[in-house]
């Protein structure tokens, strides 16, 4: 109880953090509410958007997998996410590339699971996220180089090393919308899922209809993982570390842990994005490399921790 109320705490302090890291030189206090108000205020919102998105999404898809490396970026979604959304804005450049997003996301996770031989094997399917993550990245590297704009380049870089941008405050509603409603379903599904972290044989014996939740649980993964690729590019790794640290300080029930693992991604991402603006100052470092630098240490260790 300690640990959630110190994280209780310590987010509003993270997202203070955030508001002012990156803030140099002298500003009248009516020219730092507007910068405040404008700029840093939409901006740790959709980091901490982002990271309760993809820290949701990564527990969804651990508790489907019973596999506690799954991830989101580990599984593909958020390389097929990337590339749809590369390949809308090469095509189509005043498209939003959220829909584009969310089609590459889905393809990607029907991709894994048919190189998979279906939903059963949680190695399997790990290992063919892997694939279709490199493939995907090279797609997405070749639409980048016959990409005709110099611009162009420029612009979708963001996608391949996760970038926040300076969003407006209208750009948040769907994420927000999107995010509270995947809550809303997964608290009210809590018991069912976890009744199938016992397997799907003891899950139906219980009366847990697992292909209809199995279905709605994907749906959010997919859903999420594409508006949070939409708005960020490639944050990866948030899906994992936050539903592991959740484990730790509240159990595996799925009511607290749901609830946990978004803070604990908000607060994640919004700690990685003040270090990605004040480490190199006056430049500025993608997000993306921040999360990869603790994600790829992380996953490593949970993978030796791994029975065989």
């Amino acid at each position: 109880m300690r640990a959630i109320a110190a994280l209780a705490i310590g987010g509003p302090i993270v997202a203070t953090a955030a508001l002012c890291a990156g803030s140099t030189g002298w500003h009248a206090p009516w020219q730092l509410t507007g910068v405040l108000v404008e700029l840093r205020g939409p901006r740790v919102v959709l980091a901490g958007l982002v990271g309760a998105s993809l820290a949701v999404a990564g527990a969804a898809m651990q508790t489907l997998l019973r596999n506690d490396l799954a991830d989101p970026y580990v599984l593909g979604l958020s390389g097929g996410a990337s590339a749809g959304a590369v390949t809308s804005l090469a095509l189509r450049p005043a498209m939003a590339p959220g829909p584009a997003a969310a089609i590459g996301a889905a393809t990607a996770a029907l991709l894994v699971r048919a190189l998979a031989r279906g939903p059963h094997d949680p190695v399997r399917l790990l290992l063919a996220g892997v694939a279709v993550s490199s493939i995907l990245a090279s797609a997405t590297g070749l639409v980048l180089t016959l990409a005709p704009a110099a611009q162009l380049l420029r612009s979708t870089s963001a996608w391949l090393y996760g970038g926040l941008g300076t969003p407006r405050w209208t750009e948040l509603a769907l994420p927000a919308i999107a995010l509270g409603l995947a809550l809303v379903w997964l608290g009210i599904n809590a018991a069912r899922l976890d009744r199938l972290t016992l397997g799907d044989d003891v899950a139906t014996s219980l009366g847990v209809e697992v292909a209809r939740v199995r279905r709605g649980a994907v749906a959010i993964a997919v859903v999420l993982t594409a508006l949070a690729v939409a708005a960020s590019g490639l944050v990866g790794f948030v899906g994992l570390i936050a539903p592991h640290a959740a484990r730790r300080l509240g159990g595996a029930a799925h009511r607290r842990l749901i609830a946990l693992a978004a803070l604990i991604g908000a607060i994640l991402v919004m700690a990685a994005d003040a270090i990605a603006r004040t480490a190199f100052a006056p430049r500025e470092v993608p997000v993306g490399l921040v999360t990869a630098a603790l994600g790829g240490p992380f996953f490593l260790w949970q993978l030796q921790r791994a029975p065989r």
